[in-house]
């Protein structure tokens, strides 16, 4: 019997070691050596299954990205009509995106590495492109009809302006309001169609 191939595992291990490192220390402070040491694994090792730490910082967006449209489409998956899914869909951008200080802080170390790497450009250019795609989409499946993803970006752009402010001034905005608001904004938006 051959060896078993843990390739994915230790791969996804140091993806998300480089996410608790992000989280807790500035993109620039961040080695592959500290990556490897909150990974449990011995420093060497990264390199075997990661050619590089923008590599790593490459699958780590992508791996955001899945993670937190796989939990949107879980929780769409309870509501039965298009005001549950709507009402889900906007809990969820407050909740988990807006309000997840850790996921933040993460996201604006991985735009600030894009503005230093013009390698990492394109990751965050295709980031950004499926995440107002995906929120279009789940925003069509809620009863938001659109022929174009501008309702998706617009929602991107709440988000992320909400998501800098709370980071800045925790208590600049209250979930509540953030959740009247986006749902409004969502609202008239499907009332102007």
């Amino acid at each position: 019997m051959g060896r078993k191939n843990n390739a994915p595992q230790r791969r996804n291990q140091i993806t998300w070691a480089l996410y608790e490192c992000l989280s807790t220390k500035g993109h620039e402070k961040v080695t592959t050596k500290e990556i490897a040491a909150q990974a449990n694994l011995p420093p060497g090792v990264i390199h075997y299954y990661f050619k590089s730490k923008d590599e790593i910082i490459s699958t780590l967006a992508q791996v955001i990205v899945d993670k937190y449209s796989r939990q949107l489409e879980i929780r769409l998956s309870d509501g039965n009509s298009d005001a549950q899914h709507l009402e889900s869909t906007v809990e969820f951008i407050v909740d988990e995106l807006i309000f997840n200080t850790q996921l933040n802080r993460v996201f604006y170390n991985l735009i600030q590495m894009a503005f230093e790497r013009v390698e990492l450009r394109d990751v965050m250019k295709k980031m950004f492109r499926e995440y107002r795609d995906r929120l279009a989409k789940f925003l069509s499946e809620a009863g938001v009809a659109r022929k174009d993803n501008s309702l998706g970006a617009a929602v991107v752009a709440m988000t992320e302006g909400f998501s800098l402010q709370v980071m800045v001034e925790p208590d600049a905005v209250s979930r509540s309001d953030v959740h009247r608001l986006i749902l409004h904004t969502v609202k008239e938006c499907m009332q102007g169609q």
